[in-house]
């Protein structure tokens, strides 16, 4: 039998070092999104963390790179930021944290219409944000996220499937 290395190397840190990164966003944006309004809005004048982007995308089953085509984040500041410890700007971290707050409008919707068991939120609003709709003009709520009424619309969507209203 053959014994395997111990040994780390540069790559191996640069690894941990990232998976320690998304670590730490993903529980800020997970405290971050229960949190109330002014203390909301004063985290987002802040900036929430450049990392932030990729924890997401792997809650999400997404890429880095369609995290940020989605997002509509810049790829070369985005990863200067990252480079540099420093957070994102406010624009970036409301369309961040609106993908955020759809995720857990969505665990509660799930949660209230029976057993959330085995449901995952993150994953299915990763595939229906992408999908073309026909309430949307045929066009994917994605499409909608650059901009605050842009957000509003999709989140009124979500909650008319609940109810069953098409728009």
């Amino acid at each position: 039998m053959g014994q395997t290395s111990n040994v780390i190397t540069p790559a191996t840190t640069n690894t941990l070092t990232r998976a320690s990164g998304r670590a730490k966003a993903r529980s800020h944006l997970a405290a971050i999104t229960g949190l109330a309004p002014r203390e909301r809005i004063l985290r987002l004048r802040e900036g929430l963390p450049a990392e932030s982007v990729a924890a997401l995308a792997d809650e999400m089953g997404w890429t880095k790179e369609h995290a940020i085509e989605t997002l509509k984040i810049s790829r070369s500041t985005l990863n200067s930021k990252i480079r540099a410890g420093r957070p994102l700007d406010t624009s970036d971290s409301e369309r961040l944290l609106a993908v955020m707050d759809m995720i857990e409008q969505v665990r509660q919707m799930v949660a209230r219409s029976g057993d959330p068991t085995g449901f995952d939120a993150s994953k299915w609003l990763a595939t229906w944000i992408d999908t073309p709709n026909p309430a949307l003009g045929g066009l994917p709520p994605s499409d909608y996220l650059d901009t605050h009424e842009g957000v509003q619309v999709v989140r009124r969507l979500l909650a008319q499937m609940e109810s069953g209203a098409y728009a």
